[in-house]
């Protein structure tokens, strides 16, 4: 006797034993399509990374405008399949109408409900695996691309098999999920509360352009801040001859970090390295975005690119690198850069006498140290709500993996 081969995850909750069953989604799914001529409804696109958007908040505007006449109405708990691709979701994306009771939706998207034998949520988890991605690949491999979008029809993505277990195993399933995706939420807004926060803080710590003083001081300090040029405050450092250390990468974001960390994939010899910089840490560097700010702070030792200038201190006692860390990134600082970068473009630097004429305005070391301290305060509370966001993430996806066949 032939064993068959079981359908079943790799993780299951307690209490569930049988196989799932393969169906066709057209077999579970309701076509919903028309509008009533409704025109006064939110009107919404999804996002492969976000889910539903509002138009506005999506593109700043409604672009649906007149044309909201030919748009689906979806009511709650009523799914879309959104068939343009991206990086997030080569085959596209289904979510299920949850904030809104009824919305607008583009008629392009295969809008749909489910019968008594599948749950909405349910159905938006298991398109959030790519399990059904199997399938939606041999209709785009059989022609169903146009202008390099997805061009799936209805009655084909409904065609398509995917695999169900019973309705209460479906609905532990989807409970779990969503309970993992409200807590992914909550950590979200915030990590983005912190940032705002952050960057509040940065308007009030750091004089507005053409101001000697901070709207936001600590107490104790008092006097003005100090007015001198960049050239008597930095000096630009070029050694060569370190081939041997790790290649190093300006980042906007995170100042310099290892070429080898970002995905870029070069191969070098040690002649060519030979002519990069040496870039130590508490040393900044001034790279190709120079002109929006891309003063790179680097808190590693490695080499990068001759084309880029290295500046450090001329005196370390008086300078602390994590607060002109943040001075270099502020909106003041960005906007006196204007005086420098007539006629710049991507591409070039501002090079070390454009800057030396620039004058900073800067605080005693003490205050330079009590605003980085505080600032780093803020940097560790969104780094760890940033790691326990990835966490999660993480999390959520071994469980598609592994609650799904």
């Amino acid at each position: 006797m032939i064993n068959k081969k079981r359908v079943v995850p790799q993780l299951r909750f307690r209490g569930f034993t049988d196989d799932w069953e393969q169906r066709k989604l057209g077999e579970i799914a309701i076509r919903v399509r028309g509008n009533d001529g409704r025109m006064n409804l939110p009107t919404l696109t999804i996002s492969a990374g976000n889910g539903w958007m509002d138009q506005r908040d999506r593109f700043s505007q409604n672009i649906a405008g007149k044309e909201q006449k030919n748009y689906t109405l979806l009511r709650q708990g009523e799914l879309s399949y959104n068939h343009g691709n991206s990086k997030l979701a080569q085959f596209g994306a289904v979510f299920e109408l949850e904030s809104y009771n009824e919305a607008l939706v583009p008629r392009v998207y295969h809008s749909f409900s489910v019968t008594a034998d599948a749950q909405p949520k349910f159905i938006e988890q298991m398109f959030a695996t790519h399990r059904p991605d199997r399938e939606l690949r041999k209709l785009v491999s059989s022609g169903a691309r146009m202008d390099g979008l997805l061009n799936i029809n209805y009655d084909d993505f409904m065609g398509i098999k995917v695999w169900l277990p019973s309705m209460a195993e479906q609905q532990a399933i989807a409970g779990l999920l969503v309970k993992l995706d409200n807590t992914i939420a909550l950590h979200q807004r915030k990590h983005e509360l912190l940032l705002k926060l952050k960057q509040a803080y940065l308007q009030k710590l750091f004089p507005k352009y053409g101001n000697k003083i901070p709207e936001l001081r600590f107490a104790g300090f008092t006097d003005d801040w100090e007015q001198r040029k960049a050239s008597n405050i930095f000096k630009s450092v070029s050694t060569k001859g370190y081939s041997q250390l790790p290649v190093l990468s300006a980042s906007q974001e995170d100042g310099m970090v290892l070429r080898d960390n970002i995905g870029i994939d070069i191969k070098y010899d040690q002649k060519s390295l030979a002519g990069y910089k040496l870039v130590r840490p508490g040393q900044f560097v001034i790279h190709l975005r120079s002109f929006q700010g891309g003063f790179a702070y680097s808190t590693i030792e490695g080499i990068t690119s001759p084309a880029y200038t290295i500046i450090d201190f001329l005196d370390k006692s008086q300078n602390i690198p994590e607060f002109w860390k943040e001075l270099l990134k502020s909106t003041s600082f960005i906007a006196s850069l204007v005086t420098v970068t007539y006629g710049i473009r991507d591409g070039r630097s501002i090079s070390f006498s454009d800057f030396g004429n620039l004058k900073l305005n800067y605080p005693s070391a003490k205050e330079q140290k009590r605003i980085a301290e505080f600032l780093q305060i803020l940097e560790r509370a969104i780094a760890l709500h940033q790691e326990r966001l990835d966490q999660l993430k993480q999390l959520k996806k071994a469980y598609l993996q592994k609650l799904f066949v």
